[in-house]
């Protein structure tokens, strides 16, 4: 996901691939896996995209995020072990009702990435989930991952209620979002669990659902 911000921030600022090599110091190549999400990059090489394109520290805060939501996985699957439970009988580190048949599509949004707000604006965001699969939904929730309301971050509720739904069903869930008071893109990362956080996709091959930002001074 940070590989994809990586990209957009550079061609937004029409600058090429082999002149952001030229001018980092990193070879072309890497710069290329890194953008298409094949090599993880370096905190030195997040912090040479936001100062050298205007991120303002967008991707470093990204990247402190996802690091964040990284720890709060292991912690619980930590604290599981701990308590001795037992996966096949209450779920482990996935919730209780956690099934491979189970599937979810995002099918629509509201608010394109790369939206532009004003600092601090309020707006609502909201996904179209298909449950794709064949299992039912019930008592879900659209859960951020990584801390809801760090100041230079985009701000929104720890979580929001996923409507019950059948298979092949859409639900929409919405969301009140605050735009940080620093400019440049921000984004949000958000994940399907159980009331404990526990994630019904767990695994890269399940990316997050996202809201990405542009913060401007005036629109």
């Amino acid at each position: 996901m940070i590989g994809a911000r990586m990209r957009e921030l550079r061609e937004a600022a029409g600058v090429a691939l082999t002149r952001a090599a030229s001018e980092s110091g990193w070879d072309k190549g890497h710069l290329s896996r890194v953008e298409r999400g094949h090599t993880k990059p370096s905190r030195e090489l997040i912090e040479w995209y936001d100062d050298s394109f205007g991120a303002n520290q967008a991707l470093v805060n990204q990247l402190m995020e996802l690091d964040a939501a990284v720890r709060a996985g292991r912690d619980m699957s930590q604290r599981d072990m701990r308590r001795h439970v037992q996966p096949v009988l209450l779920g482990g580190s996935v919730p209780i009702d956690h099934h491979p048949d189970d599937r979810a599509e995002l099918v629509g949004e509201t608010v394109p990435d790369g939206t532009r707000v004003c600092r601090e604006q309020v707006f609502e965001k909201t996904w179209e989930l298909r449950n794709s699969g064949e299992r039912p939904w019930h008592n879900r929730y659209l859960t951020r991952q990584g801390a809801a309301g760090a100041p230079g971050w985009l701000r929104s509720p720890a979580r929001e209620r996923v409507p019950d739904a059948g298979p092949g069903d859409v639900v929409t869930v919405r969301m009140t979002l605050r735009a940080p008071s620093q400019v440049g893109a921000s984004t949000a990362y958000f994940k399907i669990t159980d009331a404990a956080g526990r994630l019904y996709y767990p695994g890269l091959e399940s990316p997050p659902i996202f809201c990405t930002i542009f913060t401007a001074y005036e629109l």
